[in-house]
């Protein structure tokens, strides 16, 4: 890592003070025992944070009817290991990644799932115990073990997952992906997406615009100077376009928004104070500070041009995850979920740490489904909450990536709840939504949209016909299947359950790959 005089002397006074403080190291691993795995009837929820540590590979058994139509594989990942040779994560949002897939055919749902085998799975698996730091937890060794460790947080490839090109890749954040055998799930290794190793940068949500065929990559290069990195390849697989900007703000960014016409990241302010992950006192995540004083920064990029990024001023607001963006009359429409404050997430006893100590933690502020109306030319922006329920995990019909979209997808949470057991259909034309509760107890996840065949997904009559996948952990059972409900009719409840025989832990995000004719 290259540092500047000026950083050089912030490291030395640092450094002094690390000498003074050999034992301090803040983050370390949790005991295990601290943790009681599936909890109880008064902490359900204790089950999305009970590692699974079985692969499976079997035929799932159906309650309902599959629509003959529904014919494919769905994809998720998420983390699903948070413990080692007696120790334990700090965070739920912390682990190795573990792929699914549901291929769903003839009536029938063939279910797998397979560890990522990362560089870090593989070494700790071996030793049965923690090796590296993560991006909340250091490693084992107090702080001497952890000092300048920036660069050594390792890729768990436990968040997104797509398939592109004929392969499968899994993401985590700010690494590069692994690639996945599509049937099998077994892992083929590391990919630069045909790059030169460190050219580019990735962040977990890319997006694939289907009218273009490109596929639209944000990553940041953090260090005392975090540089932005934008890539762009073509639906040959070529690398179109790759530009790389200054960041004008430290902060932690998880996903952004892509429209026809722009590239937008949300500079919220989650500042990264980065000099004390840098040498050891703490992880990446307790490293984060809610600035709301700042406001946010917009930073909007044109997809085509070589101008340079403008930046917009607006009111202070977290995202974890955006549905789409459009143009419309001279404005970019942009719909994701927002929080006033993410005080779930960075706050006093946020609910993603304490669960992994079997606690509820605190939050006071939902997620809301929220609008932006960007004036691109003028750099102004207006802001519009348009549900103010606690919801999370949006999606869309994909066939409408970059363009004007109806309807959207998420869940939500039941009242009291901090995780969520609602799926709902949110009618953007309307303003109307149509929702399923699974019942207390009972936790879905991000709710995939799959169109019918034969329809467009635009403007017309077909807009909003498909159905929704989403995976469910049931408390009651300590078990988790997969439900198939009708987009159209998402109230009526699944037209058909895939039961599993085991758990799933906390998964976040899925994909979709339609089956060849």
């Amino acid at each position: 890592m290259n540092i500047n005089r000026r950083d050089f002397l912030k490291l030395a006074g640092a450094g002094g003070l690390a000498l003074a403080l050999p034992g301090c190291a803040g983050n370390l691993p949790l005991p295990k025992e601290v943790f009681p795995d599936f909890g109880d009837s008064g902490r359900p929820w204790l089950g999305l944070a009970t590692s699974l540590r079985e692969e499976h590979d079997y035929v799932a058994r159906i309650e309902g009817t599959i629509p003959s139509a529904l014919r494919g594989t769905l994809y998720r990942n998420g983390p699903a290991l948070f413990d080692r040779g007696g120790l334990r994560k700090r965070t739920l949002l912390d682990g190795d990644g573990m792929v699914q897939s549901f291929t769903i055919g003839d009536g029938g749902v063939r279910y797998r799932n397979r560890y990522v085998r990362t560089e870090k799975f593989v070494a700790e698996e071996a030793a049965g115990r923690f090796l590296y730091p993560t991006w909340s937890t250091q490693k084992p060794g107090g702080f001497w073990g952890n000092f300048w460790q920036a660069g050594s947080v390792p890729n768990q490839a436990g968040i997104t997952v797509f398939w592109w090109r004929g392969k499968l890749y899994a993401f985590d954040e700010g690494n590069i992906p692994y690639e996945l055998d599509p049937e099998s799930l077994a892992t083929a290794g590391p990919s630069n997406l045909g790059l030169t190793p460190g050219t580019a940068f990735y962040s977990a949500h890319p997006k694939l615009d289907p009218h273009t065929g490109e596929w639209l990559h944000f990553g940041v290069k953090y260090g005392p100077r975090p540089l932005l990195h934008l890539s762009a390849f073509a639906a040959d697989g070529s690398l179109k376009r790759h530009r790389t900007f200054p960041l004008p703000r430290y902060v932690y960014m998880h996903d952004w928004i892509v429209s026809g016409r722009y590239l937008i990241l949300s500079l919220h302010p989650v500042e990264i104070e980065f000099w004390g992950f840098l040498l050891g006192f703490r992880s990446l995540f307790a490293s984060l500070r809610w600035r709301p004083e700042w406001g946010n920064l917009l930073m909007i990029v044109e997809r085509e041009g070589e101008g340079k990024p403008r930046l917009v001023e607006t009111e202070a607001c977290y995202m974890w995850h955006s549905f789409n963006a459009y143009e419309e009359g001279g404005e970019t429409v942009a719909d994701f979920i927002g929080y006033r404050n993410p005080d779930h997430f960075v706050g006093d006893d946020p609910v993603i740490s304490a669960v992994m100590e079997g606690r509820r933690g605190h939050y006071e502020f939902p997620g809301e489904i929220m609008r932006y109306r960007i004036d691109p030319v003028r750099c102004m922006v207006r802001r519009e909450t348009l549900n103010p329920g606690s919801c999370e995990w949006p999606r869309i019909d994909e066939r409408l990536r970059c363009r004007r979209h109806r309807f959207g997808y998420a869940v939500k949470c039941l009242p009291g709840e901090f995780f969520w057991s609602i799926v709902m259909r949110v009618d953007f034309l309307s303003g109307t939504t149509a929702e399923y509760s699974f019942g207390r107890g009972k936790y879905c996840t991000e709710a995939v949209f799959v169109p019918k065949p034969g329809t467009s997904g635009d403007a017309s009559q077909s807009a909003g016909e498909g159905w929704l996948l989403t995976e469910v952990y049931d408390s009651h059972t300590r078990k988790s299947f997969l439900a198939i409900l009708d987009a159209e009719r998402v109230a009526d409840g699944p037209l058909a359950i895939a039961h599993l025989t085991h758990h799933v832990p906390f998964s976040y995000h899925g994909w979709w790959h339609l089956s060849p004719v």
